[in-house]
């Protein structure tokens, strides 16, 4: 299974949408900031499942802005990481990670494209999709095991 990987893309859907062209993932998750730009993906990609979890620029907000999957044998915890005070250090986004039973954790919110392994967990930031560089994120699942891997959308360079 692909899964394509966004965050903070504050109205810029153009390349989004591109990314989703190119990699044809099975799902796409939006990890907020604006979590709206995920219904534009919904509406451009009907038959591709999508999830999306709202980030600090969304309020006011409803949704639950956490979800763990269980997906091709992988626990998955998704959040913005603005409550968990990512911008400071990933402590309190792993302890979640952590107590939710997941082995992959999917935060956005500092704009910075960045795979950190710690403890057996893996905390995975995509980047930010609107930002002056721009970066998106491929998980890809297969056996209950996952790869990560960063592009970046100005070259197409991995990370």
């Amino acid at each position: 299974m692909k899964i394509a990987v966004f965050s903070d893309s504050h109205g810029f859907t153009d390349n989004m949408k591109a990314a989703v062209r190119e990699c044809r993932p099975d799902l796409i998750i939006h990890l907020g900031d604006l979590r709206r730009d995920a219904s534009v993906l919904d509406a451009e990609f009907p038959t591709t499942a999508l999830l999306a979890v709202p980030g600090n620029c969304d309020l006011p907000n409803r949704e639950p802005d956490t979800l763990c999957l269980d997906l091709d044998g992988v626990r998955i915890f998704l959040a913005h990481g603005h409550r968990h005070g990512v911008k400071m250090g990933l402590d309190a986004f792993l302890n979640s990670v952590y107590c939710s039973g997941s082995a992959l954790g999917l935060y956005g919110h500092t704009h910075a494209a960045r795979i950190t392994e710690t403890n057996g967990l893996t905390a995975f930031n995509p980047g930010a999709c609107g930002a002056v560089n721009p970066s998106y994120g491929i998980v890809t699942l297969q056996d209950g095991k996952f790869d990560c891997r960063i592009v970046r959308l100005n070259g197409g360079t991995e990370i």
